[in-house]
């Protein structure tokens, strides 16, 4: 093969190359336009119609039990909705729309205030509590018993998340909701086939507390397995961290009785040997 002639293979390589590219963008372009986009106009033209309701009829959305981990939270009352399609406060351009966030409140009156003691702890509850966006404050109150000890104060205020996006690389409709309950994360994937006013009516439904169709996963086997495996690991870590904080706590005392026995340890110098 000549020089030209492999300078003709590469061209023409790479003409087939940006055709395929351009097959894929517009044929990307056309299932947005045709399917996609009217259904983020209507997903967006109900929603936004509910919340205005919701803050125009202000009916209270009750929460008796929203977080396992900090039952402290007590009664909360979800309210104070805002709808966006520009991830900030506005409304991007209806015909092209490519998200639409709403973001409202769960709240109580007051705060509370818990403490937790060791650096590891305190470090994961810091980071915790940042990473779902809560409003708190915390003090290191030194140590004890080797440990560090800090209080934590959190306010009764949880900001709740719903963000409705399209993924336009894969032609699919994007679902996640941040704190909406027990401070989890859900995040989905729905295909062509999959948004329809039935997803639509779950998820309002979702949001508005009805029911929990939206999260109701199916796991197959092999995914349940991992999962059980993963859980079975995690018991026996923390059964071995107890342990190591049990003889730790252990090998302390000890050290502590030799310090508090200083004569009986001076005696039993002298002691006969037997």
């Amino acid at each position: 093969m000549s020089i030209l002639d492999e300078l003709r293979q590469k061209a023409l390589e790479k003409e087939a190359e940006q055709f395929q590219q351009a097959s894929i963008k517009n044929n990307l372009e056309n299932v947005y336009q045709s399917v996609l986009l009217p259904k983020m106009q209507l997903f967006y033209d109900y929603l936004n119609e509910t919340v205005k309701h919701l803050n125009f009829i202000e009916e209270p959305i009750l929460i008796n039990s929203y977080c396992s981990r900090y039952p402290q939270f007590g009664e909360l009352c979800q309210k104070n909705y805002k709808i966006n399609t520009d991830g900030y406060s506005g409304l991007a351009d209806y015909n092209r729309l490519m998200q639409i966030n709403i973001n409202f409140f769960c709240e109580g009156e007051g705060s509370f205030t818990y403490s937790l003691e060791s650096k590891r702890l305190i470090e994961a509850e810091v980071a915790f509590l940042h990473a779902r966006r809560l409003a708190f404050t915390w003090k290191n109150q030194g140590l004890a018993i080797a440990h560090e000890i800090a209080s934590f104060t959190i306010q009764r205020k949880i900001p709740v998340s719903f963000k409705i996006e399209i993924d336009y690389p894969l032609s699919k409709l994007k679902v996640t909701i941040n704190n909406h309950e027990n401070l989890d994360f859900f995040s989905k994937n729905y295909t062509l086939e999959q948004i329809n006013d039935n997803l639509l009516d779950t998820l309002v439904s979702y949001l508005m507390r009805r029911d929990k169709r939206l999260i109701k996963l199916e796991i197959c086997d092999a995914h349940k397995t991992a999962i059980k495996c993963q859980l079975t690991a995690q018991h026996e870590s923390e059964l071995s961290a107890l342990k190591n904080f049990e003889n730790d706590n252990a090998r302390q005392n000890n050290e502590q009785f030799k310090i508090v026995n200083p004569v009986k340890a001076i005696f039993s110098k002298f002691s006969p040997k037997k």
